[in-house]
């Protein structure tokens, strides 16, 4: 008996011992059935060279399909998101390619999934990075890069409303993206300049080159919150404390107006 037979001979009886209803014609949806699995022959060719052990203690730690990142093609970061994740589970894992890309068929939704038959068809077997690539092209092309660079640089940093450890690795996973060679500093400077002003300037006086993300995080947390500074409330208080040019002494009704429109723009912001 070769190795891909006495692999096939043993995967069935990883499973057969966890299935409760065995015998009674009810499927039991938490266990993997591999005799009736299109993954039978992905095992055969991807484990054909591990002891039939080593191939159980790795399917038993594999995460279950619903616990897989899914993708529909739909979301403006999703793509992003898809990609990271596989390259985690199959990092982590050490999971071979066909086992990866065998589970495509779950895994994609929507207008993802019919772009994904579509390709599965033309081109049959293909690896982990191959698919990577095509999601890439298809998700990440220019005009996808255009639109995200320019919503990028609109959307600043508001303490009242953001917070700063989901809105910071937002933005960094972004230009990691966009830009790939860019250095973890650059990054982490031009994601400063989306602070504005006074909250830019803090964080950068207590931060060095060497600096961490989670040591930027930590200290805009701290300015934003211990100083208020970024919020529209102290914004406004500085604005309305802060005359304007040639306007104080001669006509207090346009002091007033010129507070109004002040005070308008800080709540558009």
């Amino acid at each position: 008996m070769n190795d891909i037979e006495q692999l096939l001979n043993t995967l069935p009886r990883i499973y057969t011992p966890l299935n409760q209803n065995e015998g009674t014609g009810i499927p039991n949806p938490h266990v993997f059935n591999i005799e009736n699995s299109q993954l039978k022959n992905e095992f055969s060719t991807s484990f054909h060279n591990l002891e039939p052990s080593i191939v159980q203690d790795l399917l038993k730690e594999v995460p279950k399909l619903k616990e897989w990142p899914y993708f529909s093609g739909e979301e403006e970061y999703d793509h992003m998101e898809f990609i990271r994740g596989i390259d985690m589970i199959k990092e982590e894992f050490e999971l071979p390619d066909r086992l990866v890309t065998a589970r495509f068929k779950t895994l994609f939704t929507k207008s993802a999934h019919r772009w994904y038959l579509k390709l599965r068809q033309a081109h049959e077997h293909q690896s982990w990075t191959w698919w990577k690539t095509q999601i890439i092209n298809k998700w990440a092309n220019d005009s996808w890069r255009f639109k995200v660079e320019k919503s990028f640089e609109s959307a600043k940093f508001h303490a009242d409303k953001d917070k700063a450890l989901p809105w910071f690795f937002q933005k960094k996973d972004i230009l990691t993206e966009l830009y790939p060679d860019m250095s973890e500093f650059m990054i982490h400077r031009k994601i400063l300049r989306q602070c504005g002003g006074d909250s830019e300037h803090a964080v950068k006086s207590k931060t060095t080159e060497q600096s961490s993300a989670e040591d930027i995080i930590n200290i805009l947390e701290e300015v934003t919150t211990r100083t208020k500074i970024g919020s529209s409330r102290v914004n406004l208080i500085k604005r309305f404390n802060t005359p304007c040019k040639d306007s104080v002494d001669k006509n207090p009704k346009e002091n007033s107006n010129n507070f109004k429109y002040k005070y308008e723009d800080t709540v558009r912001e």
